[in-house]
């Protein structure tokens, strides 16, 4: 298993008041998560401090998302219960958008990513 960017002290650091009462394994867990999707989002750079920073905002974006009652509806009558997340999920773009952090992630990633489209290179040929 490749070694994670960040670490759970950097995540704790970041936002110390979300993740107080957090187990580390829990954080953990997110990092892993995440470090699977910054790695695979074509980030065209191997600079280590710009896939920490990456890795440390998709994973609290992540668990905020991952914990927030207010992003989760949940509707009931009589005994059928239904719950369904309020944001279209479906959209990667306004998923990132519902936290600052996500929001951050997709900076980096929109500067430092694939961008959905394959990075050229063009040269002038002299004839």
């Amino acid at each position: 298993m490749a070694s994670n960017y960040t670490t759970v002290e950097a995540v704790k650091n970041t936002v110390p008041d979300t993740f107080e009462d957090v187990a580390d394994a829990t954080i953990q867990q997110y990092i892993s998560d995440s470090h699977l999707k910054v790695t695979h989002d074509g980030f065209a750079t191997s600079d280590p401090d710009i896939l920490e920073q990456a890795e440390r905002y998709l994973t609290i974006h992540r668990y905020i998302i991952g914990t927030s009652s207010t992003l989760v509806s949940t509707e009931k009558v009589g005994p059928i219960q239904v719950s369904y997340f309020k944001a279209g999920s479906q959209d990667w773009l306004k998923w990132l958008q519902l936290t600052t952090w996500g929001a951050d992630y997709y900076r980096l990633w929109s500067t430092y990513g694939d961008n959905g489209m394959p990075r050229i290179s063009l040269a002038v040929l002299p004839q």
